[in-house]
């Protein structure tokens, strides 16, 4: 049984001398990918002031109702919007003094949607501009196929390692082996929401257009023979 144990310590030293002088080769590979947008999203809010809490929340509720009914008649599918949970509270300026003191009550709700026909947004933002009411908060382009262009820009940062490695080893005059890591390089990493290039037509006779920009970065570890 010692043999064993002995055999098995000296295969493991060796192992590790080994891998500590194999000779490597780091790569990073990068894609950027623009894609025109299909696509919007939009978080409107609603937060009504008013003197009683009961009274803020009947009025409320009575937008939020409006609102539903415009995104029914742009034809904004049900699965795409997403009211978010009422927030209700002592509402507080500031007075010339600029000391904080209440002044009502408040209640809020966002309603987060996707609109998919972008041949809509004006007729939309006009409906939404209608009321004083309603706001949006957030804005942005985005892409129907986002996560197959997810894939896309990974595989293309992959095969830009893989050609970089390639020439560079091969200038060299060494041969390129297996890969013996990939990591990503999260300073690459997309935001949340996509970075977007936004391109808007000053006509509303014409449709709203923009691009949604995918950055991949990857770190391949290579080793050479």
């Amino acid at each position: 049984m010692k043999y064993f144990f002995l055999a098995t310590f000296i295969f493991c030293c060796v192992s590790i001398n080994a891998q500590e002088n194999q000779k490597y080769i780091n790569i990073n590979g990068t894609s950027e990918l623009i894609l025109p947008a299909d696509q919007i999203n939009f978080i409107v809010q609603i937060k009504i002031i008013d003197e009683s809490i009961e009274e803020s929340k009947k009025t409320n509720d009575k937008y939020l109702n409006e609102l539903m009914l415009i995104l029914k008649e742009i034809g904004i599918n049900s699965n795409d919007i997403e009211v978010s949970p009422i927030t209700l509270g002592k509402n507080y300026e500031n007075d010339i003094n600029r000391v904080s003191k209440q002044k009502g009550f408040f209640t809020e709700v966002k309603v987060s949607f996707l609109l998919k026909d972008l041949s809509k947004y004006f007729e939309l933002t006009n409906k939404i501009s209608s009321s004083n009411y309603f706001e949006i908060v957030n804005s942005s382009y985005n892409i129907s196929d986002y996560e197959q262009q997810h894939k896309l820009a990974y595989e293309k940062a992959l095969n830009a390692a893989k050609e970089k490695a390639e020439y560079m080893t091969k200038t060299l005059g060494v041969i390129l082996g297996e890969v013996l890591e990939i990591d990503e390089n999260n300073y690459w990493q997309s935001y949340a929401n996509p970075f977007n290039t936004v391109t808007q037509v000053n006509s509303q006779v014409e449709n709203i257009s923009g691009n949604v920009t995918i950055r991949r970065s990857v770190r391949v570890k290579f080793a050479i023979n």
